[in-house]
């Protein structure tokens, strides 16, 4: 169930249950935005990460360190800090780095917790004018292809691409549904999308409980088994973070940015007519569009209308489970 609230008066609720975290002001800030990011584009990255105290730093977190700077590589230890406040720090690393040598790649480690929305970095990045990867390194959910134990993260991956007017961003998961997804519909008592999981004998589930002790599974069979494993090399394996079958808790997200007119000025005037004639093609009678012409509906353009909206009308919609205990945290 869905409960309406006033958009500012949610901002000030999550920054007071950040505080009564323990999360230094500067991070909050940072936490607070991301999830907020999440929340009003319908994303189950959002708030219910409070809830599983999925945002939280490590109680003896050190310094955020760059370390191997080279002009367009660069690796940074988080020090322990929230995934979210790390990875807001590489985007700003790729950014500083890309200006002057036209690509950049930013590897993390040493993080415990969720980075959130990753399309928020990635939009980020193209509001400044670069073409942006962003992969994300997770816990271990997910198994691979013909197998049943879960080997891999949900490993997303976030691109956008800048245009002349706003970003298009693609941010989705490898996985056939979200572990948080999981979580609220274990908390709603609501059943998963067929064959997005399976229990721990490998048989197929719609129990969020049996789900939680079996495995997610990929996206599209063999083909999105394939690129989950792949990022999960360029996540994990690429950052010498948690591995199947290690102990501890380390994750690592890798960003790639690329600066468009280092190939040719003219990207995002080609990248606007392309969208153009997307929009001006013929669509299947099944799909419905996201106006009365009835265009096409390209990748982040329903959730960003959902924010705009929110930000309009000064309100968004949250599952009631996360509002009242935000609420109780918030006190």
């Amino acid at each position: 169930m869905k409960q309406t609230v006033a958009l500012d008066h949610l901002k000030h609720l999550v920054d007071k249950a950040l505080c009564n975290l323990g999360i230094e002001q500067q991070e909050r800030g940072i936490v607070r935005e991301v999830l907020m990011y999440a929340e009003t584009r319908g994303s189950s990255q959002g708030l219910i990460k409070i809830k599983e105290r999925t945002v939280l730093p490590d109680k003896n977190c050190t310094d955020i360190l760059v370390e191997n700077k080279m002009p367009a590589i660069a690796r940074i230890d988080g020090g322990g800090h929230t995934g979210m406040f790390v990875l807001h720090k590489a985007t700003s690393v790729a950014a500083e780095c890309v200006k002057t040598t036209g690509i950049a790649l930013v590897s993390t480690h040493n993080t415990r917790s969720s980075t959130g929305s990753i399309g928020f970095y990635a939009d980020q990045l193209a509001q400044s004018g670069y073409i942006a990867m962003v992969m994300a390194g997770s816990p271990k959910v997910m198994a691979i292809e013909g197998g049943i134990d879960p080997v891999l993260g949900t490993n997303p991956i976030a691109i956008a691409i800048p245009t002349q007017t706003e970003p298009l961003v693609l941010d989705m998961a490898t996985a056939a549904t979200t572990w948080f997804a999981v979580i609220n519909a274990r908390d709603n008592n609501q059943n998963l999308p067929a064959d997005s999981a399976i229990d721990n004998r490998g048989l197929p589930t719609i129990d969020a409980a049996m789900a939680m002790q079996g495995a997610l599974k990929t996206f599209g069979g063999a083909k999105g088994s394939g690129l989950a494993l792949v990022f999960e090399f360029l996540t994990s394996v690429l950052g010498n973070a948690t591995l199947f079958g290690d102990t501890g808790d380390n994750r690592s997200n890798t960003i790639i940015a690329i600066d468009p007119n280092a190939i040719d000025s003219g990207f995002t005037h080609r990248a606007s007519n392309f969208i153009a004639k997307l929009k001006s093609s013929r669509t299947h009678h099944r799909h419905t569009g996201v106006s009365s012409e009835n265009t096409l509906r390209l990748p982040g353009e329903q959730s960003t209308a959902r924010a705009a909206r929110c930000q309009a009308n000064n309100e968004v919609s949250v599952d009631s489970v996360v509002l009242q205990h935000l609420i109780k945290l918030a006190g």
